[in-house]
């Protein structure tokens, strides 16, 4: 069963990057339902964190990453989660709120498109300029301090 679970996830990253090569703009929705695009983001940057429910130290993340978004307006971020793993709306809704992540998260169904595949380890944040320039990529866990520190060096770029 893992084998197919592993094929999926390489078949949806190759699918993300060969969307994400067709389009300008990076276009999702939001498990709420809203679509979206990187440009519809006034801020000085986004942070995409890539999650998944049976990776602990991503799930450690999360209170670091409320924290971020409950002081977005301040810090002038927006924080937007992708599990990494394809769920139905529903199940990615039971997920979401079990672990208590009170971001915005992606629906898988439909694929995101955005201008990077899935990352080969969880979990990583990037923090993208609204117009899909990547400003930075960090890989494995974050805190608060550490995320505000990438933010802040992202702001002097």
């Amino acid at each position: 069963m893992k084998t197919i679970a592993y094929f999926f996830t390489f078949v949806l990253s190759g699918m993300t990057l060969i969307l994400t090569g067709c389009t300008q703009n990076s276009e999702f929705s939001l498990l709420n339902g809203e679509k979206k695009h990187l440009s519809d983001y006034s801020k000085d940057l986004v942070i995409i964190n890539f999650w998944a429910e049976w990776c602990a130290p991503c799930l450690e993340e999360v209170p670091a990453l409320n924290q971020l978004h409950h002081e977005s307006t301040e810090l002038n971020v927006a924080v937007i989660g992708v599990s990494y793993d394809q769920l139905e709306s529903a199940k990615l809704r039971e997920v979401v709120q079990k672990w208590d992540i009170q971001y915005p998260v992606m629906a898988t169904e439909p694929v995101p498109i955005l201008p990077f595949g899935l990352p080969e380890t969880l979990p990583t944040n990037y923090l993208l300029r609204p117009d899909g320039e990547i400003v930075a990529k960090l890989i494995g866990k974050q805190d608060l301090e550490s995320l505000k520190r990438a933010i802040e060096a992202a702001k002097q770029k």
